[in-house]
């Protein structure tokens, strides 16, 4: 009887707390949120292989951060180049435009140059903006990329879906897989225009967002 009582007791301090640690959503330590303030903020990186297609042998590289931090000072900018092409498709003129980050949310690139694609040998550059919901377990990002040789005639633009997946017991990462859609346009040839499937594979590399040396 004297053991029974004892296992009770062991079970009542030791087994209970931890399950209830565990269940406890929300509360005075996490501001009434299962993830806290910072939610899902990092910076996030995939990597895009095309399936099939002219483009088989390409490779995309995504690159963005998602913040709901209020770490950002009131000083706190980001810069972001937009390029004016003619009706030709030429460079007519390049600026960039600083931006405060007035807000505690931002979603976006992490710099002038967070998304690349590589295919048959020519470099495509541009920006990416996207979202990660752990909560429903899911992760979209959409890019835009221009061939800088060609004056930006050649665009690619894409986007994916994908899920989380945390099945790597042990490791705290935040990783994801999916399925996007790509299409390359050519802005003087419509007529050569080619859409192209990819799979993409990507996790959280950091967890904290250093925008202009500001955290």
């Amino acid at each position: 009887m004297n053991m029974k009582k004892i296992f009770a007791a062991f079970c009542a301090l030791v087994l209970m707390p931890s399950f209830s640690a565990q269940a406890w959503i929300g509360g005075p330590f996490s501001n009434n949120s299962y993830f806290g303030e910072d939610g899902d903020d990092g910076v996030y990186e995939a990597v895009a292989y095309p399936v099939g297609g002219a483009f088989a042998n390409g490779i995309g590289i995504f690159r963005w951060g998602v913040g709901n931090s209020t770490g950002f000072t009131d000083d706190a900018t980001i810069s972001v180049s937009t390029v004016v092409y003619d009706d030709q498709g030429n460079i007519e003129r390049t600026f960039v435009d600083v931006r405060p980050i007035a807000s505690n949310i931002y979603f976006g690139g992490t710099g002038q140059i967070s998304h690349t694609w590589f295919i048959e040998g020519v470099s495509y550059r541009g920006n990416c903006d996207g979202i990660v919901n752990s909560g429903m377990g899911l992760v979209s990002c959409v890019g835009s990329a221009s061939d800088q040789n060609s004056g930006g005639r050649f665009i690619i633009s894409s986007g994916f879906e994908g899920q989380i997946d945390n099945a790597g017991e042990g490791l705290p990462i935040t990783r994801f897989s999916g399925r996007g859609n790509g299409k390359s346009s050519d802005l003087l040839d419509p007529s050569r225009d080619v859409n192209f499937r990819f799979i993409a594979f990507g996790a959280k590399v950091s967890s904290y967002i250093t925008v202009n040396g500001t955290r």
